[in-house]
């Protein structure tokens, strides 16, 4: 089964969130809202999150899945107040990217893209 385009849209939207997110953090760092073990930290968390749209584009569905919770577990720390923590160029991003993320979720999560993720 050739993989279906929701799947492809997807990938690419998590592939822009990825960029974005390491855009930001270097703006961060450049401004001086995070030290050096904090920007250090936040590059090896974004590489290891680059797995997961290699994975998912291979049809991964434990990638797909992982991907969700990542996405619940930064809304509920959003709205637990933990955003006040964070630097203000996060978290304008984590607000801006909500509708970005939602259209992933959506589209991994479509009919088609649950069976060919469970066919892989």
């Amino acid at each position: 089964m050739e993989k279906p385009a929701s799947v492809h849209q997807a990938v690419i939207g998590i592939w822009a969130t990825i960029i974005l997110s390491a855009i930001a953090i270097l703006i961060t760092k450049r401004i001086g809202d995070i030290s050096m073990d904090e920007f250090i930290f936040n590059i090896i968390i974004i590489g290891l999150i680059s797995i997961l749209p290699y994975k998912i584009n291979q049809g991964s569905n434990a990638a797909r899945y992982i991907y969700l919770v990542f996405f619940a577990i930064s809304i509920l720390l959003m709205l637990a107040g933990r955003g006040n923590e964070m630097p203000r160029t996060d978290l304008i991003l984590l607000i801006l990217l909500v509708p970005v993320e939602l259209f992933i979720i959506y589209k991994l999560y479509q009919p088609e893209s649950s069976v060919w993720f469970v066919k892989r």
